[in-house]
This record gives C-alpha cells, sequence and structure tokens, in this order.
C-alpha cells in the first residue's frame, strides 16, 4: 500500500484527464437536448428517449468495465491502458454528435443520435471508471485522498468551463445567436475543441502516472463476477452513501438539462449571458471553494461538512430560482456565488468512497476499487439517464413549445418550479440520506491500521 506523500505534479497529472471527461460531460449535459430538439429537429420525448437509452447503456456498463480493469495484468498497470484507449476512443466520438447529416425523419433522427449517443458514453466508461478507481490507489493515507480527489474536481471544473463557455463563446462571435446556421457552426467547432482536450488531457494522465499503478492483488480470494457484484450490494455503508449520491445527482441532472430553457424562457436572457455572467462565475466560485473544502474536512472530518454543503445548496434552489426577476442578471448570479461554495462539498463524497473500499477490503481481504467506482458510476448513470428522459417529457407535458421564440408565461413559471423546487428536493433528499452513513472518520482510521499490518505480515 503506498502511503508515501505523493507530489504535487503527480495529483496534478492525474487529474488532468477528467479535464476532458467533464468537458465532454457538460458539452452534451447543456447543449445536446436543445440541440436535436431545436435545430436537428427531433421530437423532445424521443430525443429524451435515446439520451436515457445511452446513458443506461453507460451505467450497465460501468461496473463491467471496473471489474475488467480490477483483472488487468500489464506492463502498464491495470488502470492506465484504459485511460489511453478511452481518450482516444472518446475524442473520435464526440466529434460526430454534434456534426449529424441531414436526415428528414423522425426515426432516422432517433437511430443516429442513439448510435452515436451510445459510442460516446462507451468509450466514456472505458476512460472514466479506471480513471477515478486509480484515484482511491494512489494514496492510503486519509488527507493525501482528499488531495488527489480535490485536485480531479478541480480539472472537472476546467472542464467543466471548456464544454459550457466554449460552445457559447464560438456562437456570440458569429453575431446572430438565434440563427441555425450559426447555431450548427459553433456547435460544430466545439465539438472539436473538446476533442482535443480529452486527447491531450488523458495523455497527460497515461504520462505522468507510469509506475504508480501496479497494485497486485491475490487472486484467489477473487469472487466470481456476479457473486462479486452481488456482495456490494450487501454492503450497507455503500448503498446508503450511493443512494445519497444517486438522489442528488438526479438534482443535478434536471439542473444541467433545463437551465438553458430556465433562463431564456423564465428570465429572458440570450444564452452568452447566461454562460459567461452567470455559469461562469458558479464554476470559479466553486474552484476556488475545493480548498476550503479540503481544510475543513481535515479539521472537522468530512461527513457534517458534505451534508451541509449539499443541504445549503437544495435550500438556496427551492428558495431562489421561482423569485428571480425578468431580464435581470445580478439575483441569479449572487445565488451562483453561494450554489458554487456549496457545490465544492461533492469532492468528500468521492473520497468518502475510498474509505468504504478500505472497509470491504477489511472483511474481504480483495481490493475492488474498480468493481466499487464501476458501481458507484453505474448509480450515478441511472439517475443521470431518468434525470435525462424526465425532462424530455416534462417539457412536453408543462406545454413547451420546440421552435418558437418565446414561451407563454404558463411555461416559463412551469420552467421555473422544475429547475427552482424540483431540483432542490433531490439536493436535499440525499443530504438528509447521507446523514444515516455510519462509518465514522475514527472507525476508518482503525480499519486503515489494521490494513497496514495486514500488508506489512504478508511481506514479511
Amino acid at each position: 500500500m503506498n502511503q508515501t506523500k505523493l507530489k504535487t505534479p503527480v495529483k496534478m497529472g492525474y487529474g488532468m484527464a477528467e479535464t476532458g471527461i467533464t468537458a465532454v460531460q457538460l458539452f452534451t449535459q447543456i447543449y445536446l437536448l436543445k440541440f436535436y430538439t431545436e435545430i436537428v429537429g427531433l421530437n423532445s420525448s424521443l430525443a429524451g428517449i435515446a439520451l436515457s437509452i445511452s446513458v443506461i447503456w453507460d451505467a450497465i456498463s460501468d461496473p463491467l468495465m471496473g471489474r475488467i480493469s480490477d483483472h488487468t495484468r500489464s506492463r502498464f498497470g491495470r488502470r492506465r491502458p484504459y485511460i489511453f484507449i478511452g481518450g482516444i476512443l472518446l475524442s473520435l466520438s464526440v466529434l460526430l454528435l454534434f456534426s449529424p447529416p441531414e436526415i428528414a425523419s423522425q426515426l432516422g433522427k432517433f437511430v443516429y443520435l442513439l448510435s452515436v449517443y451510445l459510442l460516446v458514453n462507451t468509450a466514456m466508461t472505458i476512460i472514466s471508471v479506471p480513471h477515478i478507481a486509480l484515484g482511491g490507489e494512489l494514496s492510503f493515507e486519509r488527507n493525501e485522498r482528499t488531495a488527489v480527489f480535490g485536485w480531479r474536481l478541480f480539472f472537472s471544473n476546467i472542464g467543466m468551463l471548456i464544454g459550457m463557455i466554449v460552445p457559447a463563446a464560438i456562437l456570440q462571435s458569429l453575431g446572430d445567436e438565434s440563427a441555425k446556421e450559426n447555431i450548427i457552426t459553433s456547435r460544430t467547432i466545439a465539438g472539436e475543441i473538446v476533442s482535443l482536450v480529452i486527447l491531450v488531457s488523458s495523455v497527460i494522465t497515461f504520462w505522468v502516472t507510469r509506475g504508480r499503478d501496479n497494485i497486485q492483488t491475490d487472486k484467489s480470494k477473487q469472487l466470481p463476477f456476479f457473486q462479486s457484484f452481488g456482495s456490494v450490494f450487501k454492503n450497507k455503508m455503500f448503498l446508503i452513501l450511493l443512494f445519497a449520491f444517486v438522489i442528488a445527482t438526479i438534482g443535478r441532472t434536471f439542473n444541467s438539462a433545463i437551465a438553458l430553457y430556465y433562463y431564456e424562457y423564465r428570465l429572458g436572457l440570450k444564452e452568452s449571458q447566461v454562460v459567461i455572467n452567470i455559469l461562469l462565475p458558479f464554476f470559479l466560485v466553486l474552484m476556488l471553494s475545493i480548498g476550503f473544502w479540503v481544510w475543513i474536512s481535515k479539521k472537522i472530518g468530512r461527513k457534517i461538512p458534505a451534508f451541509l454543503g449539499v443541504f445549503g445548496l437544495g435550500v438556496l434552489t427551492v428558495i431562489a430560482y421561482p423569485l428571480f426577476p425578468y431580464g435581470e442578471l445580478r439575483p441569479p448570479l449572487i445565488a451562483a456565488f453561494f450554489g458554487g461554495i456549496f457545490a465544492g462539498s461533492i469532492l468528500i463524497m468521492d473520497s468518502i468512497l475510498t474509505d468504504v473500499v478500505d472497509y470491504d477490503e477489511f472483511k474481504t481481504g480483495e481490493k475492488r476499487e474498480g468493481l466499487y467506482f464501476g458501481i458507484w458510476k453505474m448509480g450515478v448513470k441511472f439517475s443521470q439517464a431518468f434525470g435525462i428522459a424526465i425532462t424530455g417529457f416534462l417539457l412536453d407535458i408543462i406545454g413547451f413549445q420546440n421552435g418558437l421564440i418565446t414561451q407563454s408565461q404558463e411555461v416559463g413559471f412551469r420552467l421555473a418550479m422544475i429547475f427552482g423546487p424540483g431540483v432542490g428536493f433531490f439536493f436535499i433528499l440525499g443530504s438528509l440520506i447521507f446523514l444515516f452513513f455510519p462509518l465514522t472518520d475514527a472507525k476508518h482510521i482503525q480499519v486503515q491500521r489494521i490494513l497496514t499490518k495486514r500488508t506489512l505480515k504478508n511481506l514479511i
């Protein structure tokens, strides 16, 4: 077990791949549904179904990918080869997603979106599951792990900025933001930029982490896949943490998918105004808050800060967003500032999951980071699929009309209720479930001591 203090370049290099991964995720979460419904002309419900099917496949494949990487033996390690291969595949597939050919029929548009987004999500699984699992293995020391996942979240937010700002900035530079030709051009160019980012960032992570991906496991203790998969769901600590995070992620998905609709049709703001004046400050504050959350988790533990951050985000969302006046930027900007601070607490969740993996190793004697993080991401993807599918149907239910420059006041109000109380409910519920998480910091420290003694005994 690696208990040495990691050098900052190693932590940074590990986190770099998250730049491309998150850039693709946010690029698709914010722009894909709107692009295919308003520009390509695909029915909202069909678009929601295509996206949710793709994400469900992504979710199902995550535990399998985790298991595969757990059992991979190569001279490059067991996680790093997939970071390299997945980065290349994701780079190529994202190019196709925002460059669809001219297709007349609804069925043809549906099939194209479904097939290409399936390819994108397959590539995402190949790179993202081994990458997050590798983060839990770089160090065995608690505070070092929090710092590792802090750097991962830092670069994740850089990826968020790229995936969010680049498409809007290109569209703004082209002039008329409502012109179909300009929107198509901006999305195509943005796809090329994001494609380059994922390629470069994955190669950097692959290179910098060389020699760090060499953990050996006892094959005699490895269970068959389905038996091992089932045993994970018998871990009550993991189930509580997973359930809390999944519920909160449904809220995050609603937020991302409905954001541009809310700001444009409820508040009357242009896409460039939203991205530059609201979303950009939100993510900048989030990035700056990471150091605070790492510091406070060292001082008082991780459970209470994680709860307060997610709960505070939920309360803010429920109260603020239905009340914002039409056409004004200052109120949502203030909410973005405080929301960014609260949202920074999310890094604590990933670092707590590594504690659960340690507890599982203590109980079973088997290192299963890949399987645990694969199931973790599977749960997150299922919640994203649910959120995306429901968003598409909700747009139809509330009377949203594709292709109209303006919507009725009733539609605007309904968008506000989804974006405010609808999203905030899931944050609050997820934080309350998390309060039942039983693994304390003191108990985890004790588990780590036992694992350390066990490892030293095996080496003698």
